[in-house]
């Protein structure tokens, strides 16, 4: 899956993200904090099964960073 259709599918599962780009950094998202970090968690497990931590999404300066938590394979 390619970065732009990872975005999508992020787009299309967390509200948030609209409008969001690779280089938009995480803690501009509107109503960035805890419950878009949960949303996003259920995203990568229900799309990628992949679990990732609270502490791996914090550590994610951009969007693109984020993205980059997908291994290749999926």
């Amino acid at each position: 899956m390619s970065a732009s259709s990872s975005l999508a599918a992020l787009q299309a599962s967390v509200d948030n993200f609209a409008g969001a780009t690779e280089s938009t950094p995480l803690s501009t998202l509107p109503d960035w904090g805890s419950l878009t970090v949960l949303l996003i968690i259920v995203h990568f497990e229900d799309t990628y099964q992949i679990t990732l931590t609270g502490a791996q999404i914090r550590a994610c300066p951009t969007v693109g960073d984020l993205l980059a938590l997908i291994p290749a394979r999926a």
